[in-house]
């Protein structure tokens, strides 16, 4: 007897107060599509429906991750070999079509979501509509989120949608972990970067030249800087940066040295330079910072300033 498909999905309303909070999800949805059977599944608001002929345009973007079977994306520009344990992100206003293989039929988590959260991410190049596919290393962590958007959907918890909106940013940081190269761990990147990390944190190591580190870890520099941005996110100049901001923070908190005195202290041996970078990235003097000790709001959010 031929398997029957079935499907499970929920849409949501979207408030304003949803649009504020940068990322907002609209549909949470799992079909399961047994082989020589209809694709796509009936019943779905005319939005969001789907045949391969005409393909289909969203408003919004779509993670859809495929945890059996297999089948076929296309866009107007490529077309990909989707596989279990893959996954690929549908982006709005790009013209689409996505089908299983009629032997093997697939089946396919999907969330919708959309908000200004995306159109950063967009504009920083995390993601783009020409590389839509992502094969996973471990999909576990992966399908675990899945399985939560999809339990949390059917409850009425306070904020859902606010719930909902972290998971899904999880499973795009997950998108994204997966196209990074995988440091193993007792290999070569990670010892290296590990040891210059050892050696920039070392409250001894002052005014430690970059290239000479570089040499001393047996690695060129422009190899070193690369691939230390790559690991890190940051480039070996701008973590020692962040380090001496972090050490001179501490000084502020608790002791009453100049700001002379600090600005040595922390590594920096230019006053001027110092207040300006410090006000730059924790967003005020040194010594308005100071001068917040004694407030623990005002101070706990200048201590979660970007760097």
């Amino acid at each position: 007897m031929q398997k029957a498909s079935t499907t499970d999905f929920r849409y949501f309303p979207v408030s304003q107060r949803d649009r504020r909070w940068g990322l907002f999800v609209s549909t949470i949805g799992v079909s399961c599509i047994a082989p020589n059977t209809p694709y796509p599944p009936v019943h779905h608001p005319r939005a969001y429906s789907l045949d391969w002929e005409h393909g289909r345009v969203l408003h919004e973007f779509q993670v859809v991750y495929i945890s059996q079977g297999a089948g076929l994306l296309e866009t107007r520009k490529a077309q990909w070999r989707i596989q279990a344990g893959e996954a690929f992100i549908l982006h709005p206003e790009v013209w689409h079509r996505y089908r299983p293989d009629t032997q093997s039929g697939w089946q396919e988590h999907w969330v919708g979501f959309n908000g200004s959260v995306l159109q950063q991410l967009l504009r920083q190049r995390f993601f783009s509509s020409a590389s839509p596919r992502f094969r996973l290393r471990d999909e576990r962590p992966l399908a675990a989120e899945f399985h939560t958007l999809q339990q949390l959907a059917g409850t009425s918890l306070p904020a859902l949608q606010q719930v909902l909106a972290g998971h899904t940013l999880t499973i795009l940081g997950l998108l994204l972990s997966s196209t990074r190269p995988a440091m193993k761990k007792n290999g070569e990147k990670a010892r290296v970067i590990q040891a210059s990390i050892t050696a920039l944190s070392d409250s001894n190591a002052g005014n430690i030249d970059l290239e000479e580190l570089a040499a001393s870890l047996n690695v060129s520099y422009s190899w070193f800087r690369r691939t230390f941005k790559e690991r890190t996110g940051l480039s070996p100049h701008q973590f020692r940066l962040h380090l001496r901001l972090t050490t001179a923070r501490d000084i502020l908190r608790s002791t009453f040295l100049s700001v002379k005195e600090i600005c040595d202290r922390s590594g920096f041996h230019s006053e001027p330079y110092f207040c300006r970078l410090f006000k730059q990235q924790v967003g005020c003097t040194p010594s308005a910072f100071r001068s917040l000790r004694s407030r623990p709001a005002q101070t706990a959010k200048l201590d979660d300033a970007r760097y």
